[in-house]
């Protein structure tokens, strides 16, 4: 269990029927399977639920919403105005600073709703919200969602349950990753026996790659280098090698862990020119080294063994500047 006082949700959720659900830029399936599983259990309590967020769903994880008719991609104008115009409060789900809330931070800095966190990250920027539930210690969002769900005596039906599992598979990397725990697997028993497809999950998360996805893996692997007496790894991802192998930027989730696959290395990173110019770096640590204290050089956050940032300059820079720091770190390790 967390340490979350879940009477703050539940008295927030009685002063309030229309409520926005977001999250952060480029969703994650903790991110989504959060979000959904959430609105599906306050839709079944009668609220009225619009789920807006700055990016569009990925084609990874469709299966979440395949009606198209509860994940919206905030656009300025139109059906975003339509579904923002009336909204009493606001939940962000699995992030707790500004800049993971890309172009869809405006209008949150606007709102003048009440607005409510639920997280397990170590950053946070106060301002952001009126109410943190946040567990720092907790593998996945989705396990907070969970709780919440219980707390709120809903019943977790299939579609919840989807969303609780894939959010908890994903942020614990299938089950693989340290933060795995008896209590994760407890509750992937439940989820399983509420409805969650769990094989049929697995085979839509990772056995539907598109060509391009997977000559993009062969680009990354080619891309790949070390240095640091062999303890640090990185790949680099360009515009130009997403336009030549046909992939999508949302095809490179998951791609960082190669860097960490290599025998002897301790912190791996990938640096990712974005479509709208800057460099996403995501960060993965299999030693001591903190990539949240990391991200943080460059105004990002996450978890000490992952962790992402946005930087400004062109790749080349961004690789300079994040190698300085990590030469940094060692040094004072």
């Amino acid at each position: 269990m967390s340490s979350v006082d879940w009477s703050i949700l539940s008295d927030f959720l009685k002063r309030n029927d229309r409520i926005v659900l977001t999250t952060h830029i480029r969703p994650d399936g903790d991110a989504l399977g959060s979000e959904v599983a959430l609105a599906h259990a306050l839709l079944r309590m009668g609220k009225d639920i619009r789920c807006v967020n700055t990016s569009p769903l990925p084609p990874r994880y469709d299966f979440l919403d395949p009606d198209r008719r509860l994940l919206h991609h905030y656009q300025e104008g139109g059906q975003s105005n339509f579904l923002l115009k009336d909204a009493q409060a606001l939940i962000i789900l699995d992030l707790s600073s500004w800049s993971q809330l890309g172009r869809f931070g405006e209008w949150v800095r606007q709102f003048k709703g009440p607005k409510l966190v639920i997280d397990h990250h170590v950053s946070r920027d106060p301002d952001l919200a009126q109410n943190f539930l946040v567990d720092t210690s907790i593998e996945a969002t989705g396990r907070l969602v969970f709780e919440a769900i219980n707390h709120l005596k809903g019943k977790i039906n299939s579609d919840i349950a989807t969303g609780i599992l894939t959010a908890i598979a994903m942020d614990t990397g299938w089950f693989r990753h340290p933060n795995t725990s008896a209590g994760t697997l407890r509750i992937i028993a439940d989820l399983i026996e509420a409805g969650a497809p769990i094989s049929d999950i697995f085979k839509k998360l990772f056995e539907r790659n598109t060509l391009g996805r997977l000559r993009l893996v062969g680009e990354t692997l080619t891309s790949l280098k070390t240095d640091f007496d062999g303890r640090v790894a990185w790949a680099t991802v360009t515009r130009e090698a997403l336009e030549k192998v046909g992939a999508l930027p949302s095809d490179t989730e998951d791609l960082v862990d190669y860097t960490v696959s290599i025998l002897g290395v301790e912190l791996g990173f990938l640096l990712m020119e974005l479509p709208a110019g800057g460099i996403k770096l995501s960060l993965r640590s299999r030693g001591e080294i903190d990539c949240c204290e990391l991200a943080g050089k460059f105004g990002g956050g996450g978890h000490r063994a992952a962790s992402g940032a946005t930087l400004p300059e062109p790749v080349d820079k961004a690789l300079e500047s994040v190698k300085q720091q990590i030469a940094l770190m060692l040094k004072s390790s």
